[in-house]
């Protein structure tokens, strides 16, 4: 019989690296069984998957509306704890979720590992001893992670950012297709938006963005508009947005990536998407719509100045400058960066030197190879046990 491992994957991205750490470790052990919790790209991998959490991904108080799923992927979670007596339990992001499984696994004394901690660096510092309770070794992707969760129980491996590993899976001419398919000419002009895929994103950001484009002062002969909203249940509130929005736009189901590829510029909630964006070398603003005491919260308790992953990643690259345009905002502040997207789009210094950022990001900070260097963590982990 093999070696059985339970993970959980919610939201889109964990689900995408999720996946990704599955087949590293498939190949390199074929004989461990994976089974567990997350979306259509965990499954593909070879996972068994018990509950879809990507289709139910939420933050702060949105997790009401799927409680009966989360109580009954809780009740599956302990079943297969005990049916299934696995070597250990990965957890991957999702914090409001996994850690509840975290505890459960802990008092079932299954060894846990979280692969991509919780962000506790942004929004919650105290949450730090919990994370060390309720595991047995943690994998982390930001530079400063390591020294962050340093301590004497728990062996914190760093394998670096494993956003290049999903996007090296991804055709370099989706873009491409992508326009050609839309009918975009060449010389089109095309500003991508990706506002998330949260719905307490899309409603805060997408009224923002709108602001911007309509005072960028765009060309609806020869700009376009492509928004990504690959949820359907969203596309009401993307569109309504852009209701009586001039210039020619379409909201697509389409991989974000690929969106992003096709475009010029991008205007992109914070989150990984921001990363993706960054590998392809595309000027964006990065924006995350904030109160006033959010943004106090942060400026006291956040250990990097910066909410934009292209940034974190990017800071030691670029003297701790950021690569990036990034904010929080709250209130009105459109003009202000309609002004910087117009000059990010149009060719000229500002434009060139944000491409130049970006090039050396990718190069030296979003390389492939993260996926591999986690599933090698994990195996030498279980083989201390023998697994």
């Amino acid at each position: 019989m093999g070696t059985k491992l339970i993970v959980s994957a919610g939201e889109r991205s964990g689900d995408t690296h999720a996946a990704n750490l599955v087949r590293e470790v498939m190949r390199r052990r074929p004989d461990v069984e994976f089974e567990g919790f997350g979306g259509e790209l965990l499954s593909g991998a070879g996972c068994k998957v018990h509950e879809d959490l990507v289709s139910v991904a939420s933050m702060g108080f949105g997790f009401v509306t799927h409680l009966r799923q989360y109580l009954r992927v809780i009740r599956t979670f302990d079943r297969l704890l005990c049916e299934s007596r696995p070597a250990c339990v990965v957890l991957v992001d999702s914090p409001g979720l996994n850690f509840a499984l975290a505890r459960l696994a802990k008092w079932r004394r299954v060894p846990v590992v979280y692969y991509i901690c919780p962000q506790i660096w942004a929004w919650a510092p105290w949450r730090l001893a919990k994370v060390i309770h309720y595991t047995d070794l943690l994998l982390t992707i930001l530079p400063f992670e390591k020294s962050l969760y340093a301590n004497e129980r728990v062996p914190v491996v760093s394998v670096g950012h494993p956003v290049g590993d999903s996007l090296a899976r991804v055709s370099p001419r989706g873009g491409e297709e992508l326009r050609r398919r839309l009918r975009i000419r060449r010389s089109d002009r095309v500003i991508a938006i990706l506002p998330g895929s949260r719905e307490h994103e899309i409603v805060d950001l997408m009224p923002l963005f709108r602001k911007i484009i309509d005072r960028m002062e765009l060309d609806p002969r020869r700009h376009r508009l492509l928004i990504s909203s690959f949820k359907e249940k969203f596309r009401a509130d993307v569109e309504g947005a852009l209701f009586g929005c001039r210039i020619p736009h379409e909201v697509l189901a389409d991989d974000s990536r690929v969106i992003t590829q096709a475009s010029d510029l991008v205007l992109v909630a914070s989150g990984t998407a921001s990363l993706e964006v960054a590998f392809y070398e595309k000027p964006m603003l990065v924006l995350y719509q904030a109160s006033a005491l959010k943004r106090l919260f942060f400026d006291f308790f956040s250990v990097t100045p910066f909410i934009a992953m292209p940034n974190i990643l990017g800071a030691s690259l670029n003297g701790g400058e950021p690569v990036v345009l990034e904010r929080l905002c709250h209130g009105d502040e459109a003009e202000d960066l309609a002004r910087i997207a117009r000059s990010l789009l149009t060719a000229g210094e500002e434009r060139s030197r944000s491409i130049a950022k970006l090039k050396l990001l990718k190069e030296q900070g979003i390389a492939p190879g993260a996926s591999a260097r986690a599933a090698e963590a994990l195996l030498e982990f279980l083989a201390r046990d023998g697994l």
